[in-house]
């Protein structure tokens, strides 16, 4: 007689949650448990069993990240557990084809009974056969029930916004949730403080960076950096420190946030779509804003002046963007920030815009990288290495295959192993059936499933081997002919940097000092054989 050691899973997600402040748990997953536990106490086999517990209140369904149904299914595959109980297909899944791969294929491979109280369905019943169409159909309905509750969640979010209900999880910077009004904001003094500085400098009419150099000197945490001291366990901001430092951006930031005007703005940002998590702008025009939702920070009269102030501030002028040759590709060898380009008497010059915003940082300081001097530096190294290929291709001994044929050989070597794979997961696949028709013992089953797994993972080697080879072939830049003559009868001859030669060769270009640049190449170079090679020059006049 099977010891059946029974797993209960109770899941809730944020959609229908009813957690209120002073309740550990939803009442929702009180139901469940209850409804489960009634079930097993009637059940003639399951009655006796051990129980254990694994509850995810607030957590979709549409996706098995979830920590306690990972949890159970460890449990499941070690055997721990041999039965799984929900009180429904959506406790478990609300993909109806992830469901139906866990009802067909996980569960009656590990052994496990799952049960579903309310849609009757008990894995004992299915032995040797599929689960039927009727739970095919409830699964799908569960899908479209996914959705609709999605679209219905979304609603009552934008509903809660209209009537001036914060539903962010994290309190914007100046703000801290109010401790007895649920969804309501109120001014955090310290941080708020700050808020007002930043408005009050502006009006007085300094510039953002000068805001952001005095703020890193006088040492005041960014707004990244105090989330992370208030709320140390965390993992938003996990990045912000202390020695990031204000910028110039982070400061423009505050003084664009209408929030401090004691107003709500919602919807910025909307979801993609119901299984993406990633977010999309929203037109300015469909955002939701709610007047006097909570205290102000600053008045509306200081906020549009400062608006204003900011809108009348000298802007770069508009029209055909200015074109150079290492446009985007000179970065801080310190913060890899990339350098802004200024215009001087003396011409062009190039500087961290971290190092002008704080005082502190160790960015290099000053009008320290002319563009003359950095773009003779690397144009140099360009030729010097045109140079040097020539000299090596030169060299070269006839090879037994060209690199053609190579790749040849090894797309055809390719496409064999994956032949020979898909043969292997067909044989494991009719495996698999004569294990569920009862043809098939369970220990000559799991024997012959190893043997084949085995040999699909000494193709899998064979395969990653053959495409890092391919990969290398493809990767070995100026190794085929028509292409070096291309390049070489381009760039040979060239006086000066351009554009196109900086881009063919270049990835980035890291300046530390004006004595020290290290070039990026955009393939492995000459220069030792790897990627990236420090070219260091001093002018000595």
């Amino acid at each position: 007689m099977t010891e059946y050691r029974v797993g209960i899973y109770i899941r809730l997600s944020l959609a229908d949650e009813d957690t209120g402040s002073g309740k550990a748990e939803s009442d929702s997953v009180g139901n469940q448990r209850e409804l489960i536990h009634q079930f097993l106490d009637r059940h003639p086999q399951l009655r006796a069993a051990p129980r254990s517990e694994f509850v995810d209140d607030g957590y979709t369904g549409t996706n098995t990240d979830r920590p306690q149904f990972q949890a159970l299914m460890k449990e499941l595959r070690t055997g721990a557990i041999n039965v799984m109980v929900t009180k429904d297909f959506s406790r478990c899944h609300r993909d109806y084809t992830q469901m139906g791969n866990y009802l067909e294929c996980v569960f009656p491979f590990l052994g496990v009974r799952y049960i579903s109280v309310n849609d009757g369905y008990d894995s004992d019943d299915y032995k040797g056969v599929t689960s039927g169409m009727d739970v095919v159909l409830r699964n799908i309905i569960y899908e479209a029930y996914s959705k609709d509750l999605s679209i219905k969640t979304t609603t009552a979010k934008i509903i809660m916004m209209k009537q001036g209900k914060y539903i962010g999880s994290f309190a914007p910077y100046g703000f801290q949730f109010h401790p007895t009004v649920r969804n309501r904001l109120m001014i955090d003094e310290e941080s708020a403080a700050v808020v007002r500085r930043i408005f009050d400098m502006t009006l007085q009419g300094m510039g953002s960076t000068a805001i952001a150099r005095r703020l890193n000197s006088e040492g005041v945490l960014t707004p990244g950096a105090y989330f992370r001291q208030k709320n140390p366990g965390s993992g938003r901001f996990r990045k912000a420190s202390e020695k990031n430092g204000w910028t110039a951006a982070s400061v423009l930031n505050i003084l664009h946030q209408y929030e401090y005007t004691g107003a709500l703005v919602g919807r910025k940002r909307y979801k993609a779509s119901l299984h993406e998590k990633r977010t999309v702008p929203q037109d300015k025009a469909d955002w939701i804003i709610y007047e006097g939702a909570h205290d102000a920070i600053i008045s509306k009269a200081d906020f549009d002046r400062v608006q204003e102030i900011i809108r009348q501030r000298p802007r770069r002028a508009s029209g055909t963007p200015q074109e150079y040759p290492l446009k985007g590709l000179l970065k801080c060898g310190n913060c890899h920030r990339t350098l802004s380009r200024v215009h001087s008497s003396a011409g062009y010059y190039y500087r961290c815009t971290k190092s002008k915003a704080d005082e502190a940082s160790d960015c290099p300081k000053g009008k320290l990288f002319t563009e003359k001097e950095i773009e003779g530096i690397v144009f140099r190294a360009i030729m010097q290495m045109l140079a040097m290929c020539q000299e090596r291709k030169k060299q070269k001994s006839s090879l037994t295959l060209t690199r053609k044929e190579c790749i040849a050989a090894c797309v055809a070597e390719l496409q064999r192993l994956e032949q020979q794979q898909e043969r292997y997961k067909q044989e494991k696949f009719r495996v698999y059936e004569n294990f569920s028709s009862g043809t098939l013992t369970k220990d000559a089953y799991l024997k012959q499933r190893e043997e084949i797994d085995s040999k699909l993972a000494a193709a899998k080697v064979e395969q990653e081997a053959q495409e890092q080879l391919l990969s290398g072939l493809e990767r070995q830049a100026f190794q085929d002919k028509a292409q070096e003559d291309n390049v070489f009868n381009s760039f040979a001859g060239a006086t000066e940097l351009t554009a196109e030669m900086a881009g063919t060769f270049i990835k980035e270009v890291l300046v530390s000092s004006p004595t020290e640049i290290e070039i990026v190449w955009k393939f492995r170079d000459v220069f030792g054989g790897h990627f990236g090679t420090k070219e260091e020059e001093v002018d000595n006049g």
